[in-house]
């Protein structure tokens, strides 16, 4: 079993990097002018191919460390900068970590975006992306990754269900209560990056903690 603080740690970075609240108003920007029934049909999609591509991150995501050569420890500090950069544009309810003005405007276009923008990068971007490869690194058994794949699971069907009420529920919400929502994820994004950051340089440089 994953240790319970670690494993609250894992859900937050991930919640927080997947921010199923406030993409809410983005999903229901990009569907607004899409019957119900189409919105309904791409939050499911977007939610399955979520929680597919952190799957296969969790399970899978070690070989491509080996093939690389890349360690846990760098990963962790690598990755500990990225999650860091993402909270800081989180912080101040900045897009430029999801998706680029024209992205937005390509997808638009698109028949379906379930897959792309929403699954990748919105959902389960980069950031989402190292958050589960570090802990299914830190903890590699099999029990304890059937424990992380289940919290993405979870998170998955909670985005599905989000993002099928997402007209009302951004109406609700408002974008300023949206924009609040972001900074916060923001804030504990930053700071779980730092211990991320921390830990990782402490075993490259061992140095540092003396």
């Amino acid at each position: 079993m994953i240790p319970e603080a670690a494993l609250v740690s894992y859900m937050a970075a991930l919640f927080s990097m997947m921010n199923p609240i406030g993409n809410v108003g983005v999903f229901a920007s990009l569907t607004e002018n899409l019957s119900a029934t189409q919105a309904r049909r791409i939050a499911w999609t977007c939610a399955l191919s979520v929680s597919g591509a952190l799957l296969i991150v969790a399970w899978s995501g070690s070989l491509l460390l080996e093939v690389f050569g890349i360690t846990v420890d760098s990963l962790r500090a690598g990755g500990g900068l990225i999650v860091l950069l993402i909270g800081l544009h989180m912080l101040f309810n900045q897009s430029a970590h999801k998706q680029s003005p024209a992205e937005l405007e390509d997808a638009g276009s698109r028949t379906s975006i379930a897959v792309v923008p929403l699954t990748i990068p919105l959902v389960a971007g980069p950031g989402a992306m190292v958050t589960v490869l570090i802990a299914a690194e830190q903890h590699s058994s099999v029990l304890n990754r059937v424990e992380i794949s289940l919290v993405i699971l979870g998170f998955a069907a909670l985005i599905g269900l989000l993002f099928t009420f997402a007209t009302p529920v951004s109406r609700r919400i408002g974008e300023s209560g949206m924009g609040a929502i972001t900074r916060v994820m923001g804030m504990i994004l930053a700071a779980i990056a730092m211990g991320m950051l921390t830990e990782g340089l402490k075993a490259l440089l061992p140095g540092l903690d003396r």
